[in-house]
């Protein structure tokens, strides 16, 4: 689903000045392999400081027979802020060049925010959980779709370690444990960034990171942005680790106890199944051997606890941090 809204410039208009508005406003240039019939012009807008844009603002245009055309478009799942830039950039070019418009709002009307504009951090702390989740999608995904041929690549055990082995079943759901963990890592280092940006303990999460040459000179050029790179100096793997480096910017913010808790009755927590999974993943990259055990049903088992543990940690910060957790992904 999207929202699109359609302007048509009487003819007076000049495309060269429509094409220095639509780059004053920040648009930038984007091209597509898509041919389409007297388009000529296609941009987009993403405004990446204070996590203020979540899927940003696609403007096309369009001329033919002389008369030009501007199409905006953005997704379902925008911010507040990619609305109101796409109000401005509707109003702007009304009210420079003229002409009419419709939106899904009716003709002549602008869009209107369903929500008051979330908090900074409320913003990045969702973008964070929403990249995880199309992340670990891919794996469904993947399970989905994946065909394997053969009595060997059987979902239980054959009761010959070495024909398990061989089981392309087995490696192909240990070969998904780092690309896991991988999700898991990025959405606690994508998380502490935003955190960090916002808080007022920044002197002793500066004192623990050690920056290395390259590190220093990205932050120098501005090539990227200095939370992360702050962040990358740290490890998000352990959850120990993790509520450790939490600490740093608040004492008072215990993730690991969010994932300590019981969970479905079972004897081993969150935090300790994770913790084991860290070391499957150890094994796996660093010692090239798989666990023998880890068919369909204990991989599911896998990704399911990392996203419990997830979703428990991002409501933590809503607690701590004053803001309701969104989950509309």
């Amino acid at each position: 689903m999207s929202y699109v809204s359609v302007t048509l410039l009487p003819a007076p208009a000049k495309l060269t000045q429509l094409r220095q508005v639509v780059d004053l406003l920040g648009y930038q240039v984007s091209r597509d392999s898509m041919k389409i019939p007297n388009r000529v012009g296609n941009y987009f807008w993403y405004e990446r400081s204070d996590y203020k844009s979540w899927t940003g603002v696609e403007l096309d245009i369009y001329k033919s027979n002389g008369a030009i055309m501007v199409n905006t478009r953005s997704r379902s799942g925008r911010s507040y802020w990619d609305l109101v830039k796409q109000n401005e950039t509707i109003k702007l070019i009304r009210d420079l060049f003229g002409g009419t418009f419709e939106t899904d709002a009716g003709n002549g009307r602008y869009f209107r925010p369903y929500n008051d504009p979330p908090s900074h951090v409320s913003s990045g702390c969702y973008l964070a959980r929403w990249r995880c989740h199309n992340a670990l999608t891919k794996v469904d995904f993947y399970l989905q779709s994946r065909k394997l041929e053969g009595q060997i690549a059987r979902d239980r055990p054959s009761g010959f370690p070495f024909i398990d082995e061989m089981n392309p079943r087995l490696l192909s759901n240990n070969l998904l444990v780092p690309y896991v963990l991988a999700v898991w890592e990025e959405y606690f280092r994508a998380t502490f960034a935003v955190i960090f940006q916002h808080s007022d303990a920044r002197q002793s999460v500066l004192k623990k990171a050690r920056l290395s040459h390259s590190q220093l000179e990205s932050i120098a050029a501005q090539s990227y942005q200095i939370e992360r790179v702050i962040a990358d100096c740290f490890s998000f793997q352990r959850p120990s680790a993790i509520g450790k480096n939490f600490k740093l910017i608040d004492s008072q913010l215990d993730l690991a106890g969010a994932i300590r808790k019981p969970y479905r009755n079972r004897k081993r927590t969150l935090f300790d199944s994770i913790d084991k999974v860290v070391e499957m993943r150890n094994i796996i990259v660093h010692e090239g051997d798989f666990d023998h055990t880890l068919f369909d049903k204990e991989l599911k088992t896998v990704v399911d606890d990392v996203r419990v543990a997830i979703d428990r940690i991002y409501d933590a910060l809503g607690t701590r941090f004053d803001f309701e957790p969104i989950r509309d992904y």
